[in-house]
């Protein structure tokens, strides 16, 4: 008898060497003959699961990004401050670049060429990104409501704010020049810091 196929095994792990390969060689260098070669699947079987390379590249972002945000979700359900909160979520995300900076490069590179080639891009940017706005927006409403955050800050554009610092460490990440995970953890932690001085003592039992 023909052993059966776990075919939800096999397209992860499609997924998953295929992501090293982006890392490592470039979305443009990358093939389905590369895949194929890497994975063991003829390109044929390939077919059965991705119709496109453009398709595992998007599944492996997608799988990136999933782990982010149920990652900082769990912690933004835990009974801790706000501001204590908003410091795990970034370092969970911060820690993630780091060990996929390889894999960050590929992303750039790939997002850079399809702009070069007129595709507009900020409809697949915000859907890969979008959660983690949210769930900031979220936080801060919350730390405002339990008088954790001054009087002065605005939930809305606060975290607008803060994902424009993790933006720049992205960024940092790929000119070069942030090269210490802390030292950027330290930075969204100074500015968490100063949003929440002057809060008054949290409400008993909000």
């Amino acid at each position: 008898m023909a052993k059966r196929i776990d075919h939800a095994a096999r397209r992860q792990f499609i997924v998953e060497r295929s992501m090293g390969l982006f890392a490592g060689m470039g979305y443009a260098k990358v093939s389905f003959l590369t895949i194929s070669e890497a994975t063991g699947v003829a390109r044929t079987a390939l077919y059965r699961y991705f119709k496109t390379k453009r398709e595992i590249f998007d599944e492996a972002i997608h799988g990136c990004t999933h782990a982010i945000k149920v990652a900082s979700a769990a912690i933004a359900r835990q009974p801790l401050p706000v501001p204590e909160r908003l410091n795990r979520v970034a370092d969970t995300v911060i820690d993630t670049l780091f060990e996929r900076k390889q894999f960050l490069l590929a992303i750039y590179a790939f997002v850079i060429d399809m702009v070069r080639r007129g595709e507009d891009m900020r409809a697949r940017i915000a859907q890969f990104t979008g959660g983690l706005r949210e769930l900031f927006l979220r936080l801060l409403e919350e730390g405002a409501r339990r008088k954790e955050l001054s009087v002065r800050v605005d939930p809305r554009l606060t975290s607008e704010v803060l994902f424009a610092l993790l933006e720049s460490v992205v960024l940092r990440i790929l000119l070069g020049v942030e090269l210490d995970a802390e030292k950027a953890k330290l930075r969204f932690s100074a500015m968490v810091r100063s949003i929440a001085e002057n809060a008054t003592c949290p409400e008993k039992g909000a």
